[in-house]
């Protein structure tokens, strides 16, 4: 059998799937649908005692590639989805009901809050833990708090290193339970935040959320939908996520990481998870494909550790981060040519109109290649849809 248990911050979790804070995660209901569906925890959506991060814009969701979305390719998910709507005590309400069920299926409820002055993290954060949760999260990530506000909140608080020190701090003195503090990518360093977030007394760090962006459509001439910015993410996030993950990682941080960005799979799980993070968060996959996308995911994660032998995903924690090669390391001597399995060209053309060095030709319905001018980049091999292409080591 196959062990997908982890522990993060003294939370012993049956595997490393957690939902992220959320459309998933916004009603009673759809929290009790995450541990229906297999998650180890749950991230509730963001309590707030600002009106104006309650309201709900409508619309306020679009899904840039649909057609990419619906058959597993990249998308992008474009929305204003803000914090929950419900008053803090409604909040409170719900999550204490979900706690019930929770306990019984052996689901960390992780509380996320967001409070505009250190009063408010602090009232919130005692709400959260007199409510039974196992864990509280800090909303110092949400792309929609401007800086311009003032807030002590989102990413506007993210900005200023000592205040998310003592955000922290300010929570920790208020509750027993395990902290997290969400990292934002947007406008900071995130290596930065997540170290602040240490010095303050933070029991964990999840890394990353995601940005803020705008889509203009250009036959109107103004933004989309409802007329501003939005937060931006999905699947093409996986490589800007994980390079954080593993940026902090190796930064001498020593509480644990829980990554978040873009994860569709188990095989973006996994890559997560091999650069330092000891579990993961989701959120687009579900919002966009449903609640079936948790079982699928841990599903794949059980079949990739049983057909390589490996007992326990506990020991995929950090492997890779050995691998990587720094900069000033890099191979500049060894060189590698293009070379065509004709048995596989198809005569697309696509060698031919990548290559800068006009190496690669179409002749007679196939493609060949000048070694002589082939400078071995690699292009080529990478975009070729059959696979014809590959690189070799010059003589």
């Amino acid at each position: 059998m196959v062990d997908l248990s982890v522990e993060v911050a003294g939370l012993e979790l049956k595997n490393p799937l957690i939902v992220a804070s959320g459309t998933p995660t916004m009603t009673l209901e759809g929290m009790l649908k995450c541990i229906e569906a297999g998650a180890a925890g749950l991230v509730t959506k963001t309590a707030t005692y600002a009106r104006l991060h309650q309201l709900q814009p409508r619309p306020r969701f679009m899904v840039l590639r649909p057609e990419a979305a619906l058959r597993g390719g990249y998308f992008s998910l474009y929305s204003v989805e803000l914090m929950s709507p419900y008053e803090p005590e409604r909040w409170a309400e719900h999550l204490r009901r979900v706690k019930g069920r929770a306990r019984e299926a052996g689901v960390a409820v992780i509380a996320s809050i967001a409070g505009r002055t250190l009063e408010e993290w602090a009232k919130l954060a005692r709400l959260a833990e007199d409510s039974g949760a196992d864990m509280i999260e800090l909303n110092l990530s949400c792309p929609h708090v401007e800086e311009s506000e003032g807030s002590a909140m989102g990413r506007a608080a993210a900005a200023r290193l000592e205040l998310v020190e003592e955000v922290v701090r300010a929570v920790k003195q208020e509750v027993a339970v395990p902290v997290a503090g969400k990292v934002t990518p947007h406008g900071v360093n995130p290596v930065e935040v997540a170290l602040a977030m240490e010095r303050g007394g933070a029991d964990a760090v999840v890394a990353t959320a995601r940005f803020q962006g705008l889509v203009v459509d250009p036959d109107s001439m103004r933004p989309v939908l409802w007329g501003g910015f939005g937060g931006y993410g999905g699947p093409w996030m996986v490589p800007l996520s994980c390079g954080w993950v593993a940026r902090i990682a190796l930064s001498g941080l020593e509480v644990p990481i829980i990554g978040s960005g873009g994860i569709s799979d188990h095989l973006d799980a996994l890559r997560f998870m091999l650069v330092g993070a000891r579990a993961f968060q989701v959120c687009t996959a579900i919002v966009v494909g449903g609640y079936g996308v948790i079982g699928r995911i841990l599903g794949g994660l059980k079949r990739w550790l049983s057909e390589r032998g490996l007992d326990s995903v506990r020991e995929l924690v950090g492997r890779a981060l050995s691998e990587i090669v720094p900069f000033e390391r890099l191979d500049r001597e060894t060189r590698y040519v293009a070379v065509v399995d004709p048995k596989r060209c198809t005569g697309c053309g696509a060698c031919e109109r990548s290559c800068f060095f006009g190496a690669a030709r179409v002749v007679g319905g196939r493609a060949v290649v000048d070694v002589s001018l082939c400078d071995g980049c690699g292009l080529c091999a990478s975009l070729c849809p059959t696979g014809a292409v590959r690189l070799v080591r010059a003589s």
